[in-house]
């Protein structure tokens, strides 16, 4: 019973901690319909300046605020390409994210005292148990660390950020930049007849949606203890997976926000993997059972969309 207690400990956390990543490609992907990959560098990115902030004895909450515009900044990089040089999303994000490669590779390396060559120290980024990461610093430290199987201070802690990034995120929607956002994405004429600029409303829905994604590497660099150079792998599908998810099984519950659908589609989704753990799947089939699930999801997702327009 403990085995199952702490399967389910496991999803709840990764699915709350990658839900942020999943809210932000709610923006790119759904509302701005922007095949963004830009997001395994900004991942990354959040990881690694949130963990040398971190380890220089910043307080862990302003350093998820450097993570969100530091991410924010690549991805207006990534709007800017598409809007002022017209490259198109899927160019735009392959060229950010490959940049931003070297960009994390140095910024790692000099955090651990090499060089700006990107020579003479790891690309690894480790806490120390005197690091003041979130879940060693105030409010986070009044919870308990663990309830019975479960990491009951990872688990609440993980809940109050998504809930707050999820809010946040309800709010901006609801807002006239919100309102711009949600119709650029659906006519972008529309909006230049109004006067307004499609291209200004890209950009700062491709930086908010990156600043989020930033956030979610922060996190997962917390959860891990460390920031490598493989963390961002798999952000994509994992991001993807849980936003369409998220639409598909709960798109008919009209009671819930659609950023409410993509966190318990980013639970959903880390619940199948944990399952598949816990049936004894080694871990190195998970980018395989990652791939099945998206794929399934993606053939879930046209099925009820069909069913929609046939009706």
């Amino acid at each position: 019973m403990s085995s199952v207690f702490a399967c389910m400990d496991v999803f709840l956390r990764d699915g709350l901690m990658y839900s942020i990543l999943a809210l932000g490609f709610y923006i790119s992907f759904s509302i701005l319909d922007f095949a963004d990959l830009s997001v395994e560098g900004t991942v990354l990115l959040g990881g690694v300046s949130y963990s040398l902030l971190v380890c220089k004895g910043v307080n862990p909450w302003l350093a998820i605020l450097v993570a969100f515009i530091l991410g924010s900044l690549a991805g207006c990089v990534t709007g800017l390409l598409h809007v002022k040089l017209k490259i198109r999303p899927l160019l735009c994000g392959i060229l950010v994210s490959t940049a931003l490669i070297s960009v994390n590779l140095v910024l790692a390396v000099v955090g651990n005292g090499g060089s700006f060559n990107g020579e003479g120290a790891l690309s690894t980024i480790s806490f120390s148990r005197s690091d003041p990461t979130v879940l060693r610093t105030f409010p986070a430290s009044l919870i308990p660390d663990k309830v019975g199987s479960f990491n009951f201070r990872e688990l609440i802690t993980f809940l109050v950020v998504a809930l707050i990034f999820k809010l946040i995120l309800d709010w901006y929607l609801k807002t006239k930049n919100g309102l711009l956002l949600r119709a650029t994405g659906c006519n972008e004429q529309y909006v230049s007849m109004l006067a307004r600029n499609p291209g200004r409303s890209k950009i700062t829905g491709l930086a908010i949606s990156n600043g989020y994604a930033a956030v979610a590497g922060a996190l997962i660099a917390t959860s891990r203890a460390n920031a490598n150079q493989g963390m961002g792998i798999g952000m994509i599908v994992i991001g993807l997976a849980s936003v369409i998810i998220g639409l598909s099984l709960f798109g008919k519950l009209r009671f819930l926000k659609p950023t409410t659908m993509v966190i318990l589609g980013s639970i959903v989704y880390q619940a199948c993997l944990a399952i598949a753990t816990y049936l004894g799947v080694p871990s190195a089939y998970n980018k395989i059972i990652m791939a099945v699930l998206f794929t399934i999801a993606l053939v879930f997702s046209n099925s009820i969309k069909k069913g929609e327009s046939k009706a």
